[in-house]
């Protein structure tokens, strides 16, 4: 019934002040509610060597990423390394509303122990001659550019 009679009240003001008490409202819930982007891991050019630094040519290599606050799994890409023991990965994002994150904040501090922060990761894999290998991404300005995988044989 306040409620009621408050909108009453105010279709009563003039046009210019409604316009300036309703334009920072209409304003506040546009910007809480726009899904600003974030990264999550940049572009991750990679090379692949063995211990004598001899480029290891197709090897599977699987880049790994998730934003724990904003998603409740993860995602992978597999890609197999060329001639010349390359990788590339393009860059992880995502999108959220402020809302949206900070809901997810109070969810993960209800959460005792959970992460807080964007993840990626690579793991080198699949090859008989060759350790499996992990590289972590740790929010730094770039990701490590070579990744050394111990040869087993």
């Amino acid at each position: 019934m306040k409620l009621i009679r408050w909108i009453s009240n105010l279709w009563r003001l003039g046009y210019r002040v409604r316009i300036a008490l309703i334009a920072p409202l209409v304003l506040f819930l546009i910007t809480i509610s726009y899904p600003f982007k974030t990264m999550i891991v940049p572009q991750w050019n990679l090379r692949v060597v063995d211990d004598a630094g001899v480029p290891v040519r197709e090897i599977r290599v699987t880049e790994h990423w998730q934003h724990y606050p904003l998603e409740s799994s993860g995602h992978e890409e597999a890609q197999i390394s060329n001639q010349d023991g390359l990788v590339s990965f393009g860059v992880r994002d995502i999108r959220a509303s402020l809302v949206r994150r900070l809901v997810a904040r109070m969810g993960n501090f209800a959460k005792q122990g959970a992460r807080t922060d964007p993840y990626g990761a690579i793991v080198v894999w699949g090859s008989k001659d060759h350790a499996t290998t992990v590289a972590v991404y740790q929010g730094d300005d770039f990701p490590q550019s070579e990744i050394r995988v111990q040869r087993l044989r």
